[in-house]
């Protein structure tokens, strides 16, 4: 185990095509943010992140500040703050564990939803001129419910995998966590820009004992909308039932716009 404690370090700017809407995603900084705060606690097993973004995060350099704020021989709490242009940005605490004994308390409940294989679904354009972010992402929704086609049920169900990023488990996790439309969609039928005011994750043993060959099912569920604020609720599991992740996210409504390419205007850092 390291006896470092802080951490200080640049980065390039982000790829643009990383980009979802007007400014980097969300998932990938907050993966970038445990990365390096996983190194400092000794390559613990990540157990949860909780990650706040606080600023856009554009074409400027980066700089990562993380400190350990709790170490002790089976887990490690740590914070980082991501600065855009010299300005915070996101910031994320985080908690590595090492992983228990085998002969504890085994209780696995989740069960994953009843869905169509992956071959046997659509496949969902996420408009990639409009959210780059989708380059990178490959989706086909496995329930009836379909983003803006204002259904009932604020609840989307897709395959979704990571085209070409080398993530470790859990990095790979909150990526995709954060990777759906807005579960809010399944019951609207116009876009409202919808974007992420925080996440918090919370792993299971499978990121420290396996991780995603290829395609998962996600499900991102709102739990309640209203007052400018909507809280979504996620899960991932891989395609043979083993839960990797779940996720509670708090996201900002904004005001209606006309279509997609109207909101993409309006939060155009040159508009």
């Amino acid at each position: 185990m390291p006896d470092l404690t802080s951490s200080d370090v640049d980065l390039p700017a982000l790829d643009p095509t990383w980009w979802s809407w007007h400014s980097a995603h969300g998932g990938l900084l907050a993966a970038m943010m445990m990365r390096h705060a996983r190194r400092l606690a000794g390559g613990m097993t990540p157990r949860s992140v909780h990650a706040s973004f606080l600023a856009p995060v554009r074409t400027a350099p980066l700089r990562l500040s993380t400190e350990v704020q709790q170490r002790n021989l089976s887990s490690a709490v740590t914070r980082s703050t991501l600065y855009h242009d010299g300005q915070p940005a996101a910031s994320a605490t985080s908690l590595f564990a090492e992983d228990g004994p085998e002969s504890g308390m085994l209780y696995r409940k989740p069960r994953m939803p009843d869905v169509p294989d992956v071959a046997d679904c659509p496949e969902f354009d996420l408009l990639p001129d409009l959210i780059p972010v989708a380059r990178h992402l490959s989706i086909r929704m496995a329930s009836a419910v379909r983003p803006l086609a204002g259904g009932e049920d604020a609840r989307l169900t897709a395959w979704i995998r990571l085209k070409n990023l080398d993530l470790e488990p859990a990095e790979a996790v909150f990526v995709l966590l954060d990777s759906m439309p807005p579960a809010l969609y399944g019951v609207l039928d116009q876009p409202v820009p919808v974007p992420s005011a925080e996440i918090s994750v919370r792993f299971t043993d499978q990121v420290a004992h396996g991780g995603l060959d290829d395609w998962a099912l996600i499900q991102v569920r709102t739990e309640q909308a209203g007052l400018g604020w909507t809280l979504e609720s996620g899960s991932l599991w891989t395609p043979d039932g083993t839960l990797m992740g779940v996720s509670l996210q708090t996201r900002r409504i904004m005001a209606q716009a006309a279509d997609l390419r109207s909101v993409a205007q309006e939060l155009s850092p040159s508009a």
